[in-house]
């Protein structure tokens, strides 16, 4: 029996020498390019660009603290898709603040629309000095910018994170159509080619990804699909290449569960107008007095390499006037994964610690959110991630 254990921890010696003389035999031929055992050359994301919000960032990653991965040594590609007035590009905003501030990172911003703001990045707080801001006539300029920009920035240091935002698809052109009229280059039907370009610069930023801390958030609208009966009601341009090519995918949509869209606005004090008076003023939406000054978004994810929150959804809330609330919607996340306990008017509460397995008692929200917030260690893994790494480290594994 002895014997036989020591051929095997022969033959496994043997295997492993095998392995590391041809891999440098690889590396010798190819340089420039990962070749290496798995053990080294993978990893768990461990490093993210946090969105501002708690919940947020719990579908991203499917943990606390959480968010957009890009690092330690490798970043990915994410796609933000949503309809209008949703929050996508401050969205965007609180992840370059994060990376800027937090990570000590760089971010750029590939910007088309026009329409970008100082108002909201000055308002929570971002580095303006240190956010750079393209503005490209076509994708394949938009990619030649960027490359250009992180080959120089990489040469002078391989490990800093960079972030870099697109937005948006929507509102970008391929080369064949920016040049020509719309009916030459039949940009009306087919998007002027920008799937097959998006293809293309997403295979080769997909190659940088896997080789830095650099990470490609992009963001696009979303359009009706008309006539669709079965199947998705909603769509994205600029075809497959965003879904395939994104190791995190998330839409944003207005909150149907608070007033209809989910927008808050500043109180204001109305006379008791009665319907004549209101008639003859034009009040008819006296329910709508105030400014919009927030909105209650809501987040799925249609797509996930790094968490255990595919299909599922989360809620958060965006002050225009001072960015992302951290932790509006946390409670009813960890009410959805099952570590927080309610009743049906959601009045009271009830959360364990993984840590200790003591079971408290809340009798409020707020209650509820001091707990957690006393208690980060609560926020680390959920059931499902406990399980997932159980399975994958075994007791004794190191």
């Amino acid at each position: 029996m002895a014997t036989r254990t020591k051929a095997k921890a022969e033959t496994k010696d043997m295997r492993a020498a095998l392995i590391v003389q041809a891999t440098a035999a690889v590396k010798r031929k190819h340089r420039g390019s990962i070749s290496d055992v798995a053990s080294l050359a993978l990893e768990y994301p461990s490093v993210f660009a946090s969105t501002g919000s708690l919940s947020l960032d719990r579908l991203c990653a499917g943990l606390n603290p959480g968010g957009v991965p890009i690092g330690e040594h490798y970043g990915c590609i994410v796609h933000v898709a949503g309809e209008w007035s949703t929050g996508k590009t401050l969205v965007l905003d609180q992840m370059f603040l994060d990376v800027l501030v937090r990570l000590k990172g760089l971010a750029k911003r590939t910007e088309t629309e026009g329409t970008a703001s100082p108002h909201f990045p000055e308002a929570i707080g971002m580095p303006m000095d240190l956010l750079s801001i393209d503005r490209p006539d076509s994708f394949e300029q938009a990619w030649d910018m960027f490359y250009e920009w992180h080959e120089d920035v990489r040469k002078q240091d391989k490990r800093i994170p960079v972030l870099w935002g697109f937005d948006s698809l929507d509102s970008t052109e391929a080369d064949k159509s920016a040049d020509k009229g719309l009916g030459e280059s039949g940009g009306w039907h087919f998007g002027g080619g920008r799937a097959e370009v998006l293809g293309a610069i997403l295979r080769k930023m997909a190659k940088v990804c896997s080789r830095y801390p650099t990470t490609l958030v992009m963001l696009n609208q979303t359009r009706d699909n008309v006539g669709v009966m079965f199947g998705p009601k909603k769509r994205t341009p600029g075809g497959n290449p965003p879904h395939f090519y994104a190791s995190l995918e998330f839409w944003l949509s207005g909150s149907t569960g608070r007033g209809g869209k989910g927008f808050v606005r500043s109180a204001v004090d109305l006379p008791k107008f009665d319907q004549k008076t209101m008639r003859h003023l034009g009040l008819f939406d006296v329910d709508d007095a105030g400014a919009v000054v927030g909105r209650y978004i809501k987040a799925k994810c249609t797509k996930t390499k790094v968490g255990t929150t595919l299909d599922t959804s989360a809620e958060f809330y965006l002050d225009f006037r001072r960015g992302m609330h951290r932790w509006e919607g946390l409670v009813e996340r960890l009410v959805l994964e099952g570590m927080v306990r309610t009743n049906k008017d959601m009045s009271e509460f009830e959360a364990t610690d993984p840590a200790t397995g003591e079971v408290a008692k809340l009798a409020s929200k707020k209650a509820c959110l001091n707990y957690v917030a006393s208690h980060l260690g609560m926020l680390a893994l959920n059931p499902a991630e406990a399980a997932f790494s159980e399975m994958q480290a075994p007791e004794g594994a190191k």
